[in-house]
């Protein structure tokens, strides 16, 4: 029988004061070593032959056996490594229980940063191809799968010579236009029928080829989308006209009867509540009209220049200092009352002495600053010009603001005549035909109803394009890998996807934005915003509100960016919130960008994680926690539909488009009433048309935990084989299995993992893996820690080891600090104290790796 104990943590300063800021570095070699402690010979990669995955209840399968997928993106030149590199990268990868990879923006460059050749960019790169066969056929003899992404970054539009879609990527427009569709399958075609020399038969065919993306990021209803459609060049307008006038066409008999469809609901304006709307009263203390403010963010500047008179209308607006940010200068008006539900119309003239845009928003005057339904760009001109905005409020709010933006350019525009009326609604205009195709996708004041169709439209399209895709490369193509279509936006996104084989997700805590010109290395800012403090917002729960009942459920990038102080929560937290949700893969963005680079010894990007310890450290840990099912998963399950059973599908769907944008959670929080912490509990999933079901699982173990007091917060994960502990754990209590205690580094990721895949209680290794800051050598900081800019520093890698006591319920323990290859590096401290073993952690250890080995014998 075996004998049994009860593990407990307990960690507490036991060095000098300020020990535990002491940087060390940290550098994880490139290549795999066979000694490694770290791969533990608990790996023993299958070589994929010809069984391949499958979707059997609701989840991946090998033959009998479940899998989950615990993989990595390649970006750009990293998805052709050479065929001396292809073999090391494969047995690091499948060393740490990385069990797939991502060909991720493979399409977007010519060699040797992307697959298309330098010379002629309608052709794959013969070298680009072969390396990239030959890397495959490694991956595979590690038991690692490939899913490739058909279309992340080639433009189309301008190979083939067509007008400029003036959108990255040739986004949103390719879901509709017939020759970009073309496009996209011939070069589906040439790809997935390409015979791969090393495995010896086509990628279509490939049980290597576990995965196939249609297209990544790319739906009508995404962060930009609708602000997309209105700004279509002339080109592809008519043609998405002419789709949607056809729809309508097939819809309704005739105009009159669309005509009274569109009417229906319709409130005329009321009364203006906007305040001082002709800006005739100053304000008596400052340079603004009364009941204005001119908001002001990072050094932008802006006064008010003139003000009506018998000579001139409205206010001229100047901008002193600017950057590339509108919204870090506003003109607002606050305290409105919005209603939810309820119709309002903006209109307001203005004019600029040269073309320019500015933004017209309505949001809240207060945290978390959400938007309530209107946030709209206009290009201004030189002659007024008199603009009119309809919104349906997406929540009740008794302190609303509505702000013009224009941070982003010094060009003077003038104001007047602002109005915010409720109702306003238009159903069709006179110059708008049904039988000559002329009604127009978008009309300012828009009634409801013809809200509601143009959405319907627009899932219906977007539907038909993953569906006919999908259908494209399966049946035409013969492929045999699962598929999936692109990630959800929203309840109409989410209707888009629910025919591919599984249901994908991405997202990013705090991903970098850039004040000035996009992806400018040398001017991006990061917030210092742990994500552990604010749960409120975590990516965690908005992922978990998109999955499906019934399709399994990936997230396929996700990161907290570097040089974060707090990056390195982003594995353990994701690993096992994501496992304790019974989520089925999970790809880290990104591995690494370079095609040659792989020796680095300093972190190289925000997503780079290759050579950063704070996440690449944490990989065998999460491979035991998520892969392994070493957390389990939470106790209950709970299934929340979308819209009534037997009601109009598309139009609920519809309805909660225009409440809660591409916001899952808040959909799913309107139908059922849920907060953040029942995610703690329970899994989410939802359906479209079905009762609401809250059901108990079997053999279910995991326990989270997520709190915050005085601002700083502590999440927590215990299952049957791990323990995840991350955030400012000075006291807390794991209850059977311990508690921490932690006075230095003040913010701490922290995991314990069965290496031998059993319970905690049982196992005789068990590894460590804790680590506070992590930053290059000579790295310079803004004042606010918010930025780098250009100046990343130097090799090595540096960590801020964890100081403490590890204490395990049982005498007979032996620990040791491992080397960054994996080896271990010297005997750990241990005192014995009524049955305890305490190991004891220091900063001298220069570790973030410590391997604890049971030493009696088992009975």
């Amino acid at each position: 029988m075996r004998s049994r104990c009860v593990i407990a943590l307990v960690l507490a300063v036991c060095v000098r004061m300020g020990e535990a800021e002491t940087m060390v570095p940290f550098v994880i070699p490139a290549q795999s070593n066979s000694e490694s402690e770290i791969a533990l010979r608990s790996f023993s990669p299958i070589q994929v032959h010809d069984e391949r995955l499958v979707v059997q209840d609701t989840h991946f399968y090998r033959g009998d056996q479940r899998i989950r997928i615990w993989g990595v993106n390649l970006s750009f030149g990293a998805n052709f490594p050479s065929h001396e590199q292809a073999p090391e990268i494969a047995a690091r990868l499948a060393a740490a229980g990385i069990n797939s990879v991502r060909c991720h923006h493979m399409d977007t460059a010519q060699w040797p940063r992307g697959i298309w050749d330098a010379q002629d960019r309608q052709r794959i790169s013969p070298e680009a191809l072969d390396r990239l066969d030959y890397f495959i056929d490694q991956l595979a003899r590690y038991g690692i799968y490939v899913n490739i992404n058909l279309h992340v970054g080639r433009t189309h539009s301008e190979v083939l010579g067509l007008p400029a879609t003036k959108r990255n990527y040739d986004k949103v427009t390719c879901l509709f236009t017939p020759a970009l569709i073309r496009a996209q399958r011939d070069y589906a075609r040439t790809l997935l029928t390409h015979v791969n020399p090393y495995r010896q038969r086509a990628y279509a065919h490939d049980p290597a080829i576990a995965f196939v993306e249609i297209t990544n990021e790319n739906s009508f209803f995404m962060w930009d989308g609708e602000q997309a459609l209105r700004a279509l060049p002339p080109h592809y307008s008519r043609i998405l006209q002419a789709q949607y006038n056809q729809w309508l066409k097939d819809r309704y008999q005739d105009q009159d009867a669309l005509r009274r469809a569109w009417a229906k609901g319709t409130v005329p304006l009321g009364d203006n509540l906007i305040r001082n709307s002709r800006f005739l009263v100053k304000h008596r203390d400052r340079a603004v009209p009364s009941n204005w403010d001119i908001e002001q963010h990072d050094a932008c500047q802006a006064r008010i220049l003139a003000w009506p008179s018998r000579n001139s209308r409205g206010i001229r607006i100047q901008v002193v200092r600017q950057d590339q940010t509108d919204w870090h200068l506003q003109f607002r008006q606050t305290g409105h009352t919005l209603k939810a539900g309820q119709y309002y119309t903006v209109s307001f003239d203005a004019r600029s002495d040269e073309p320019r845009t500015i933004g017209c928003n309505v949001g809240q005057a207060h945290a978390p600053w959400g938007n309530l339904g209107l946030s709209r760009k206009l290009d201004l001109r030189r002659t007024w010009t008199r603009s009119s905005l309809g919104f349906v409020a997406k929540a009740d709010d008794n302190n609303a603001r509505l702000s013009f933006s224009f941070g982003n350019d010094s060009i003077p525009f003038m104001l007047d005549n602002v109005q915010l009326r409720q109702g306003g609604q238009v159903s069709l205009d006179p110059s708008e035909s049904l039988r000559q195709g002329t009604i127009s996708l978008f009309r300012d004041q828009e009634s409801h109803a013809r809200a509601l169709d143009r959405m319907m439209f627009l899932a219906q399209t977007e539907k038909a394009y993953f569906d006919q895709m999908y259908g494209y490369i399966k049946n035409d193509l013969g492929c045999k890998a699962l598929i999936t279509g692109t990630i959800v936006f929203g309840p109409l996104g989410l209707y888009g996807q629910s025919d591919m084989d599984f249901i994908d997700a991405h997202a990013y805590w705090q991903h970098p934005s850039f004040p000035g010109r996009p992806w400018d290395a040398g001017n991006w800012l990061i917030k210092q915003k742990p994500m552990v403090d604010y749960p409120q917002e975590a990516t965690l729960f908005a992922l978990a509100a998109k999955r499906l009942k019934g399709k399994p459920f990936t997230v396929s990038e996700y990161n907290h960016p570097a040089p974060m102080d707090s990056q390195a929560a982003c594995v353990p937290m994701l690993a096992s919130f994501g496992a304790a949700q019974d989520w089925d893969g999970i790809w880290l963005y990104t591995y690494s960008h370079s095609s040659d680079d792989w020796d680095r010894q300093h972190l190289y990007s925000y997503f780079d994680i290759d050579t950063n310890p704070a996440k690449w450290a944490f990989i065998r840990s999460g491979t035991g926690i998520f892969r392994a099912g070493g957390l389990g998963r939470l106790s209950h399950v709970a299934s929340i539909p979308l819209a009534e059973k037997g009601g109009q599908l598309l139009s609920c769907l519809a309805e909660h488009h225009v409440r809660h944008g591409s916001n899952m959670f808040a959909a799913l929080a309107s139908v059922y009433s849920m907060g953040h912490s029942n995610l703690l509990q329970a899994q989410l999933s939802c359906a479209f048309q079905a009762a609401v079901t809250v059901q108990p699982l079997p053999e279910a173990s995991a326990q989270l935990t997520w709190f915050v007091e005085e601002g700083k917060g502590l999440y927590t994960a215990a299952g049957r084989g791990a323990v995840v502990v991350v955030g400012h754990a000075q006291h807390f209590d794991l209850g059977t299995r311990g508690r921490i205690k932690i006075d230095t580094p003040g913010f701490v990721s922290l995991t314990l993992t069965a290496l031998d895949n059993r319970a905690l209680e049982a196992s005789d290794r068990i590894l460590i893996t804790a680590c506070g800051r992590c930053e290059n050598t000579g790295m310079v900081f803004s004042e606010d820690r918010r930025t780098v800019g250009r100046q990343w520093g130097r090799a090595p890698v540096l960590i801020e080891p964890v100081t403490g006591i590890v204490a395990l319920s049982d005498a007979q323990w032996q620990g040791w600090a491992l080397a960054p290859s994996g080896k271990r590096k010297q005997r750990v401290s241990t005192v014995t104290q009524q049955g305890h073993t305490q190991l004891v952690m220091t900063a001298a250890h220069g570790t973030m790796w410590y391997l604890v080995e049971r030493t009696n014998e088992r009975k």
